[in-house]
């Protein structure tokens, strides 16, 4: 399903040299260049990228030490393994990522973005280079760099500022002059079906929100290109609160970069649910659930769940943050709807039922009738409750059940995450 499961990685990158046949291109030399690198060289294609400086980090490692306050609970995807590297340490935890957003030394920085620069597989570098042309050939894109060298990519991530390359476009290569979409929706909104097609979270002061992968599109001419900043004041690299925002973005365009390259396929066409796994695998979210950290076990599957729209999550403290609230329970109410949704079937089974708090036989009897499972069942669940399920307390079919067990029952049976949505967030069966 997901990229890093169909390429084994194998070998370590030649960083002086353009790798053998380069499938995506990066250009930048910024915190977001990194991030975009990093996840399409893992996402399991050979990526090349052409640092427009002498060092690589930008911001970060210019300046005194520094103190990031934005994503507040939502440090995930590139941007914490970037504070796992500050903090030195071998696992993620909350504390050690609270504490390294506090202390942002310019020096450490450098080095965290130059070592793993070095050892992540599939990805080669050269510095002080520049791009003097670029045109399309193909799906992909041809391009010419400083010392003359030609290369050809399947996609290129642009992560200069302002989208720099664009400049250097022939006019037969472009439509429009709007080449990327309007300016992001700042929050979720349930209404609109986006929030589905979440590829990165943020939070900057009261604005909690995830960017919907259209974002990411540019205009049909520039299939295949994409870039971290395009012409968003919020992802402003010099202020250093966009940082995080920004790094998770151009995680998203690495993703997307690959999986174009991977499947030889166009911007336009790729499967929404396959690049949201894609990055849920490498630790980044879909839904910005500020009470669910990536130390949480189940992680995961509430993002999966939270991305289908049946367990949603509700702006609290005057809007000062956004929860999923794994602790409350579920009613009929909340979820009839977006399950029928999903599931035909599911409408026979709710009909005439109001279920004031749902009960785990009550889920079970959901799961056998839209799934067509047995009574062993429930065996199944009893026997994996706290092993396979990492559940506390014990199995109890009266058992009143709570948003976090709801949503790994609903996870692991009914698994609403396949249901492939468009870039409108549209349900497609």
């Amino acid at each position: 399903m997901i990229l890093c499961c169909l390429i084994p990685f194998q070998g370590t990158a030649q960083k002086s040299k353009k790798p053998p046949k380069p499938q995506v291109l990066v250009y930048g030399h910024g915190a977001d260049a990194f991030s975009a690198a990093m996840q399409s060289a893992q996402s399991g294609v050979e990526t090349y990228w052409i640092v427009d400086s002498t060092n690589i980090g930008g911001t970060l490692i210019q300046g005194e030490t520094k103190s990031i306050s934005s994503n507040h609970l939502l440090d995930v995807g590139t941007w914490a393994f970037f504070l796992k590297g500050i903090a030195n340490v071998k696992e993620i935890s909350d504390s050690a990522l609270f504490a390294a957003k506090k202390h942002i030394a310019p020096r450490i920085a450098q080095n965290v973005f130059e070592n793993s620069a070095d050892t992540i597989k599939r990805l080669s570098y050269k510095k002080n280079l520049t791009i003097s042309a670029i045109e399309k050939s193909g799906k992909g894109w041809q391009i010419t760099l400083s010392n003359r060298e030609k290369i050809k990519v399947r996609a290129i991530v642009d992560a200069t500022d302002k989208a720099s390359l664009l400049s250097l476009l022939k006019e037969k290569d472009v439509k429009d002059k709007e080449y990327f979409p309007s300016e992001l929706v700042k929050q979720i909104n349930y209404d609109s079906s986006l929030y589905r097609t979440g590829v990165a979270v943020g939070q900057i002061g009261k604005q909690i929100f995830n960017i919907p992968l259209s974002n990411l599109l540019p205009d049909s001419s520039l299939r295949n290109y994409f870039s971290t900043k395009p012409n968003e004041k919020l992802l402003s690299p010099d202020n250093i609160e966009r940082i995080p925002l920004l790094m998770l973005r151009a995680q998203a365009c690495g993703a997307a970069a690959a999986y174009c390259a991977f499947f030889n396929t166009t911007s336009d066409k790729i499967n929404v649910r396959t690049l949201q796994g894609e990055l849920l695998a490498f630790k980044s979210f879909m839904m910005p659930f500020q009470d669910i950290r990536l130390s949480d076990v189940h992680y995961s599957q509430i993002q999966r769940v939270g991305a289908t729209g049946i367990l949603r999550g509700v702006y609290k403290n005057n809007e000062n943050s956004f929860q999923f609230s794994p602790d409350s329970l579920v009613s009929s109410k909340e979820v009839e709807f977006p399950i029928k949704q999903l599931y035909t079937r599911s409408q026979i089974w709710f009909k005439d039922k109001d279920i004031p708090v749902f009960k785990l036989s009550d889920l079970l009897d959901l799961i056998k009738y839209v799934a067509n499972r047995g009574e062993e069942l429930n065996a199944e669940v009893e026997k994996g409750w706290i092993k396979r399920f990492k559940f506390k307390g014990s199995y109890d079919p009266e058992r009143k059940l709570s948003r976090r067990e709801f949503a790994v029952l609903v996870d692991t049976y009914l698994q609403p995450f396949h249901v492939r949505v468009n870039l409108k967030g549209e349900l497609q069966y």
